[in-house]
């Protein structure tokens, strides 16, 4: 069961593994949530500033029909200050520190000595607690510790230079995983209200864009005993943005400022019985364990360059914002 709780950095292509059981963690009830959202906070939140990056790489929309497929790859760098958080012991019922430190680490932070017990209905059950994964992170790559997440987009150029711009990934089903994303964006020249050339040098432009992903795994041989076992998690993330452009024959240079806001809901469905004395008994029974509710939302500045190398474009930009994200890739673009 531990891999589900970190689907969603497979779905970005980051495969981690945990060496604590997280599946115990369900006996704390209620405590079980609290405690994990801490934990995957950082993750899920780069996840979803990922989501809104990578709309663009260029102020300038199409003409008519002009068309563009794009494969990029953005870097959302969790800040240090999110790679570990305190234990507030009245914000537990079932859940203590049994031994170690109070600060414990997210996903982003590093491993832990620290010992938790569970006690529910007087049964009392040590664990450890979850381990960060950001030394390894540190180790195996050159850049700060982060999310990545790929993406393919296309884009549609339409009457009164307009873009539609659309992801798209069927419902797709493997090992016990579905899948599944859709995202729908809007550019319009603003420029063209008060800038008649065609070939002018400089575009302003607006966009509007919201990309969903779904995901529900069915775990086939599940660790702990119980019915109707499930997680799903559902991502929500939406921009609106303002963009400049300088428009060179070789290479163009755009800047976008603008808001940015995502919702994630997180739940493990289903029957989970625990024999924690080993006595071959059930002690703890639990439905419907966990239910996580991430949301965020701030301010964005995007500066970014893009070459032009006839049909295909290759373009690199940084954001500021509270997860600061470098996004990267090339498209293949026709008028």
């Amino acid at each position: 069961m531990k891999k589900i709780f970190f689907l969603f950095i497979l779905t970005s292509t980051l495969s981690i593994s945990t060496q604590a059981q997280i599946e115990y963690i369900f006996a704390a009830k209620e405590d079980a949530s609290t405690y994990v959202e801490h934990y995957l906070n950082p993750a899920i939140n780069g996840l979803m500033y990922d989501l809104n990056n990578g709309w663009y790489s260029r102020a300038k929309t199409h003409k008519k029909f002009g068309f563009d497929l794009s494969f990029t790859a953005s870097v959302a760098m969790i800040p240090t200050d999110e790679q570990y958080f305190q234990f507030v012991a009245s914000d537990y019922n079932n859940l203590t520190i049994h031994n170690g430190s109070a600060e414990l680490p997210t996903i982003a932070g590093s491993e832990t000595d620290t010992e938790l017990e569970i006690d529910v209905s007087g049964f009392p059950y040590t664990i450890n607690a979850l381990d960060g994964h950001g030394d390894k992170w540190l180790k195996e790559f050159f850049i700060p510790i982060s999310i990545p997440t790929p993406m393919i987009q296309a884009g549609l150029g339409l009457p009164l230079k307009t873009d539609l711009k659309l992801r798209f990934f069927p419902n797709t089903e493997r090992e016990g995983i579905a899948f599944n994303l859709l995202g729908i964006g809007i550019k319009h020249e603003l420029s063209q209200y008060f800038q008649k050339d065609d070939n002018q040098l400089f575009t302003l432009s607006g966009l509007a864009a919201f990309t969903k992903v779904n995901i529900t795994y069915t775990p086939n041989n599940s660790e702990i005993s119980g019915d109707n076992q499930a997680l799903t998690m559902y991502f929500n993330a939406y921009t609106a943005q303002a963009i400049a452009g300088v428009n060179l024959k070789i290479v163009n240079f755009y800047a976008g400022f603008g808001y940015v806001g995502g919702n994630t809901d997180i739940s493990a469905k289903g029957t989970y019985e625990f024999d924690l004395d080993d006595n071959g008994s059930i002690d703890v029974s639990v439905t419907d364990p966990i239910k996580l509710d991430f949301t965020m939302s701030g301010f964005k500045t995007t500066l970014g360059a893009r070459i032009n190398l006839g049909p295909v474009k290759i373009f690199s930009d940084y954001t500021l914002q509270k997860y600061p994200s470098v996004t990267a890739g090339f498209t293949v673009s026709l008028r």
